[in-house]
């Protein structure tokens, strides 16, 4: 998948993510806090931040357990309870006002690296956007540490998380994300895309050139050459795309460099 895609489906991503409402399932913890809405009854209503004892100071409730329940079972649990002694039909409604109780890290090669709080069903990809996305072109593998020690860990390629759902795994408070910043070639002067290239076992110069929109008109390709450290490898390209010489197989940092004709 090319380097564009993976960022234009990122910011697709991100937008999806904030704008998602939580999940029906999702459990109320320490750190969470939930608005609650009585009709027509002010005084009931507002933002309440649960404690560390799982706990809201409620209006005529006093302390009331919310810990461990979704915001429909809260809605139930009010409704029943104001409903048996002080409100006559209660009309209740209870979301999550801001999210704090289930935290994930995301670590690494993304722009905001940090605490991401959970909403509900999140994925790793869901927490990768929530962190502001990937950066640079050499992200190569994801790398995901559970909680939960049965889980132990595991890696995951960036490319195939987008192309596969089933590898999307879904997180749970306490998991780590990390984004390792992969190997990258350079390819510089006369392409039409210059820039950094994501490395790969085997990858050729033909490759890494495609990669970066193919060579200019303008390029000298008889005088092409590769940076390898302090080595500079001379390389007639024109005889290599016309198959009269072979392609050259690339290490991570090589550097590509095409220069302008003269002519």
């Amino acid at each position: 998948m090319k380097l564009f895609s993976l960022i234009a489906a990122f910011s697709l991503m991100m937008a999806s993510y904030r704008a998602h409402a939580e999940d029906d399932a999702y459990v109320l913890g320490a750190g969470d806090s939930v608005a609650i809405q009585v009709f027509d009854e002010s005084e009931l209503s507002g933002s309440f931040t649960i404690g560390e004892d799982g706990t809201i100071d409620y209006p005529l409730l006093g302390r009331v357990q919310v810990a461990g329940q979704t915001a429909s079972g809260l809605d139930a649990s009010l409704t029943e309870r104001l409903g048996t002694k002080y409100l006559r039909d209660p009309q209740i409604q209870v979301s999550v006002a801001q999210f704090g109780s289930h935290p994930v890290q995301v670590l690494g090669a993304v722009k905001k690296p940090g605490l991401v709080h959970l909403t509900g069903r999140n994925t790793v990809l869901d927490v990768i956007a929530e962190a502001g996305g990937v950066t640079g072109a050499g992200v190569a593998e994801v790398r995901v540490k559970f909680a939960d020690t049965e889980r132990g860990s595991v890696s995951l390629s960036l490319e195939d998380l987008m192309a596969d759902q089933a590898k999307n795994l879904r997180l749970a408070a306490g998991d780590v994300v990390h984004i390792s910043e992969g190997m990258v070639v350079y390819v510089s002067g006369e392409v039409n895309k210059p820039g950094s290239v994501p490395f790969t076992e085997g990858l050729t110069m033909t490759q890494a050139l495609s990669k970066s929109g193919g060579t200019k008109r303008t390029a000298r390709t008889r005088e092409a050459y590769i940076l390898r450290g302090e080595q500079r490898i001379s390389i007639n390209l024109k005889k290599v795309l016309r198959g009269k010489a072979a392609d050259v197989m690339l290490k991570p940092d090589d550097q590509i460099v095409l220069q302008e004709s003269v002519f």
